[in-house]
């Protein structure tokens, strides 16, 4: 590389090694201004990098001392405008571009354009004052240069030069006009900092890196602090270094993650993006949540990392596996993160004069598919780190568990198969014939058949049959992944306790016959007669809607059916109201909202249906903008495969495209190894 790349690159490997150092200085500062946001992050990580460019374009390479000519006959120029003078005659356009002494003009005017347009756009200086500061550092590096770095050098070995200083103070000129054009950058909120703001998932996260930061170097700079003063002092300075870490760490991690938050309310990275964890009515946390807190959150992680610290084999995968599974929890579930969930405790900003306020902001929705995603593979890798930490301190052990896991697996795939065929089976014979009762069925069959394909291919070496067949498998496997993902996290998601003081309880509607209402529906309505129930027994009156609508082999619309059945098993009817223009959930929702509306009610919802059905109306709720938790109510077990696999195909269908695409990438990509192996 030539001079000018290795300076960009130096500059560049010198700003990223530098934004750790900068990173909690800049997070107090931004919140303390109200300008937040990654966009405005990266400018202001941008513009990092660009102070190391002043340095490493004006100032390196640095020369050898012997290799200085301190003969006097580097002078400063003075004369302004002397750049002309340098300049060939008789060059045309193109010609005076590529001079020299233009050339180097017109990339001084360039180096600080950046200037003008940072210190404008992020410090909102008077553009004066920006041309001022341009003018300050230009002379700032010119003196440097002529000073021979302020005299360490005994002469000066680049040139001060008077059209330099011109020229940059006309690039950060330049600069302020095209500030405006940084505006346009995404990413950047501006709010006033002295207004309490929802509690949302980035800023939450943004403390909890503060606090981990904060550890970190905390353990890192004082051993290395002792380092360089053993070494300067003529001591040992590599003995108990390990143990020195150690303790500064955990001394960090007590006093930071610990001791602070007991002592003030919250840790240093709560302090600096203004939040605060309270008990759920809002008082402040006993001791102990605040070690439950310490021992589940940012402290967990620490303390694994500890014994590889020491040199031995040590937890510190688990540590990475459970800041993973903690991130998720916080981006795709609830800012409480595990830690909050742990201690019983919530967060709230810490300039709310009403803390209560902020108490049913959840700062996230867990309400989607991604979260499942995320949330399950979380849990995975938590699982396969300790299964891999297991094996790294007792071998035999660990191999042994490993083989158990395998086994599991393998076994527990069998059986699913198994259940999957019977259950197909039965509700082929209790529902009747119709492709979604036999989902489960039709799935098992097709997995299977890729196998076979697979293996007739394989024996005939046919590899126009082997690359389809390994594609189909791999199709499968990735929509194994998604469907175990919303099984398992929906089955978790349907189960959580009702959130209370909701304005009404919705009950979506399914088939009836005539005035009979099925089992499945029953345990719906009662759900939701239960969660009534709750409500009343601490002095509130929500509503109960009963949502559905008169399907074709129908006599009565759903909803009237629902509610006298509800009526009947208790249900005040002052409280009951009736939604049977209905024909799917979405339109459930939408009309029980529009019905509330129309009341002059609240429309915060808790909807009960059954829990293969629970995170697909969740999905919906979501992207309807309701204020909705979806609970579900049992199942029979013979029905649950085949009607969750429904739900997860309708799931897919709301995303056709998206899904589409990542299907078709995962049987390329499997199909494309097929052929690269057997070709």
């Amino acid at each position: 590389m030539e001079g000018f790349s290795v300076s960009a690159v130096l500059a560049v490997f010198l700003g990223l090694m530098l934004l750790p150092l900068v990173f909690i200085p800049y997070i107090a500062w931004s919140f303390r201004r109200g300008t937040t946001g990654p966009g405005h992050a990266l400018i202001c990580a941008a513009g990092l990098v660009y102070l190391m460019a002043l340095w490493t374009y004006t100032i390196v390479p640095l020369p050898r001392v012997e290799d200085l000519v301190c003969d006097g006959t580097l002078r400063a120029q003075l004369l302004p405008l002397h750049f002309l003078s340098d300049i060939a005659p008789g060059r045309g356009p193109a010609g005076l571009l590529a001079d020299p002494a233009v050339r180097q003009v017109v990339l001084n005017v360039a180096l600080f354009v950046p200037l003008g347009m940072l210190t404008r756009h992020l410090f909102r200086w008077h553009p004066l004052t920006c041309l001022a500061s341009g003018l300050v550092v230009s002379l700032l590096i010119e003196l440097t240069q002529l000073t021979g770095i302020w005299w360490i050098y005994p002469c000066a070995f680049r040139l001060f030069d008077t059209d330099d200083l011109l020229a940059n103070t006309l690039g950060a000129a330049i600069g302020v006009g095209l500030a405006p054009v940084l505006r346009l950058a995404p990413g950047q909120h501006a709010r006033p900092a002295d207004q309490p703001q929802p509690v949302r998932p980035l800023r939450r996260l943004t403390g909890m890196a503060v606090d981990l930061l904060s550890v970190l170097l905390v353990g890192v700079g004082v051993p290395l602090g002792m380092r360089i003063t053993l070494y300067v002092l003529g001591r040992d300075y590599e003995a108990h270094s390990a143990l020195i870490q150690v303790a500064a760490t955990l001394t960090a991690a007590v006093g930071l993650l610990l001791v602070l938050p007991a002592a003030t309310g919250a840790t240093l990275g709560q302090h600096l993006v203004y939040l605060r964890p309270v008990r759920p009515d809002g008082g402040p946390p006993g001791w102990h949540q605040w070690v439950v807190r310490f021992l589940t959150g940012a402290g967990a992680y620490v303390l694994l990392g500890l014994p590889g610290d020491l040199g031995s084999v040590g937890t510190d995968q688990i540590g990475s596996a459970w800041a993973v599974l903690s991130a998720s929890v916080v981006m795709f579930v609830n800012t409480r993160g595990i830690s909050g969930y742990a201690s019983g405790l919530v967060l709230v900003d810490s300039r709310d004069d009403a803390p209560a306020h902020g108490l049913r902001q959840r700062g996230t929705d867990p309400r989607r598919l991604s979260s499942a995603v995320f949330i399950v593979g979380g849990v995975s890798y938590l699982g396969i780190s300790v299964l891999l930490t297991v094996v790294a301190l007792s071998p035999a052990v660990g191999i042994g568990l490993a083989g158990v896991t395998a086994a599991g697996l393998v076994l527990t795939n069998v059986a699913l198969a198994g259940y999957l065929v019977y259950a197909g089976i039965v509700a082929v014979r209790h529902e009747g014939r119709s492709l979604g009762n036999a989902l489960s069925l039709l799935a098992v069959v097709g997995v299977l058949g890729l196998v076979l394909i697979l293996a007739v291919g394989v024996l005939l070496d046919w590899t126009w049959l082997i690359v389809p067949a390994v594609a189909g498998l791999a199709v499968s496997a990735h929509l194994g992944l998604l469907l175990g993902a919303f099984v398992l996290y929906g089955a978790g998601y349907a189960r959580l306790p009702a959130q209370p003081g909701m304005d009404a309880i919705v009950v979506l509607g399914s088939r009836v016959y005539g005035d009979r209402v099925p089992p499945l529906l029953a345990a719906r309505i009662t759900k939701g007669l239960e969660i009534l129930a709750a409500e009343k027994a601490q002095g509130r009156r929500p509503l109960l809607v009963l949502s559905g609508g008169q399907g074709p082999d129908e006599t009565a619309p759903e909803g009237e059916v629902m509610a006298t059945y509800a009526v009947g098993a208790g249900a005040d009817s002052d409280l009951v109201r009736v939604e049977s223009a209905s024909r799917n959930t979405q339109e459930n929702l939408a009309l029980s909202r529009d019905l509330l509306v129309d009341e002059g009610r609240g429309t915060s919802l808790v909807v009960t249906t059954n829990d293969f059905h629970a995170f697909r109306a969740a999905i919906i709720a979501r992207e309807l903008g309701l204020d909705a938790q979806v609970v579900g109510a049992p199942t029979a077990r013979y029905y649950f495969p085949s009607a969750v696999l429904r739900e997860f195909v309708g799931v897919l269908a709301r995303s056709p495209l998206l899904h589409g695409v990542l299907a078709g990438l995962v049987a390329v990509v499997g199909g494309g190894l097929a052929w690269l192996v057997t070709r």
